[in-house]
């Protein structure tokens, strides 16, 4: 399970470093919806098996997504934010780590595991570019890439989970299943993130 969540991480990393292969255009009203369509990485913010909560990021903001051990991000003591798990060297950089769950107001990442009876060590870290700063967001699943077309985004009647999923929400969109998606901005959880 552990080696084809690594393969699948390896292979989004590469979507987004590789770009979207466009094919060939037809001028016509479906091509002309693909164009407007942003593509997007799906992932989970929490992962119960009765409640879970799923969220997308623009793979335009996206650098690279992570398998790690828990133990490699260093924790930092006296933090102010219980969400910022410590540091992780990404590339030689020293980047910040959010639990992006818990900045959101939903179950910390190590207390979903608990809740679920395994003790997980590892996470998926996504790293994304925020002006001139990288941040790693830790998740428990990522899921795949996905197009949806910017129109469809939903920004009222939906009961967001707390004030900060409001500030870093640009909507929610809904799938064929009727499944709902928070959408995110990369730049806004970057600004809740160094306000605090």
């Amino acid at each position: 399970m552990n080696k084809t969540i690594d393969r699948n991480s390896q292979g989004i990393s590469q979507g987004i470093s590789q770009g979207i292969s466009q094919g060939d255009s037809k001028k016509s009203a479906k091509s002309a919806i693909n164009q407007s369509a942003e593509q997007f990485l799906a992932f989970s913010l929490t992962n119960s098996p009765t409640s879970s909560q799923k969220a997308l990021l623009p793979t335009k903001q996206l650098l690279e997504i992570v398998n790690v051990n828990l133990t490699q991000i260093t924790a930092i003591a006296g933090l102010s934010s219980p969400s910022v798990m410590g540091v992780y060297n990404w590339r030689g950089e020293v980047t910040w780590v959010v639990d992006l769950a818990s900045m959101l107001g939903y179950t910390p990442l190590y207390a979903q595991e608990y809740d679920l009876g395994n003790l997980q060590d590892k996470c998926h870290i996504i790293f994304v570019r925020s002006q001139d700063t990288v941040l790693g967001f830790a998740v428990t699943k990522v899921w795949q890439m996905m197009r949806c077309d910017a129109a469809t985004i939903q920004t009222t009647n939906f009961g967001f989970a707390s004030q900060s999923v409001l500030q870093a929400c640009r909507g929610y969109w809904l799938n064929a299943k009727n499944e709902t998606f928070l959408v995110l901005d990369g730049d806004a959880i970057a600004q809740i993130v160094h306000s605090r």
